[in-house]
């Protein structure tokens, strides 16, 4: 259960363990969505992370003034923490070129993922992912009609030289 601070009487808000951030800043509409949490610093917070069961805080946020920061120590990805709370990227940063570049740099666990995937079955997947799409009645856009083609002709240039 997610509570708006604002809403409370201010004898209820005294007793409250953590100090919110002005409301309005970026990192006032993630806080103000999250259970269990605690100042652990000046623009440090912990709390139950909501992408997972918590019953504990294992969730670290952090507002450098210029991002805010997402740490599970379950481990987590910071999308699925914001996911899990109806937020995207671009909803913590007021401008969305920096958003965007943020959201679509891939962490670590993802590139340890990708190094074991076998680079044909990835071909495959696009190729399955287009079909499925456009069966169900979807236009793929540019970029994925490009990526398809790049796909189809990985598959064709190695059963050739099979």
């Amino acid at each position: 259960m997610t509570t708006d601070l604002n809403r409370l009487p201010p004898e209820v808000r005294a007793h409250i363990a953590f100090q919110a951030p002005p409301s309005g800043t970026r990192v006032h509409a993630l806080l103000n969505r999250l259970e269990g949490v605690r100042a652990a610093g000046d623009g440090k917070w912990s709390a139950r992370c909501p992408a997972h069961e918590d019953r504990s805080p294992s969730l670290s946020v952090r507002d450098t003034g210029e991002r805010v920061l997402l740490h599970c120590f379950t481990g987590c990805e910071s999308e699925d923490v914001l996911a899990a709370l109806g937020l995207t990227w671009s909803d913590l940063y007021e401008d969305r070129l920096d958003a965007a570049r943020f959201a679509q740099r891939p962490n670590k666990a993802l590139r340890r993922r990708m190094a074991d995937l076998d680079p044909l079955e990835v071909e495959r997947a696009v190729l399955r992912i287009a079909a499925t799409e456009i069966r169900s009645g979807r236009v793929l856009g540019v970029e994925d009609q490009a990526r398809v083609e790049v796909a189809r002709e990985r598959l064709k240039a190695w059963e050739g030289a099979r």
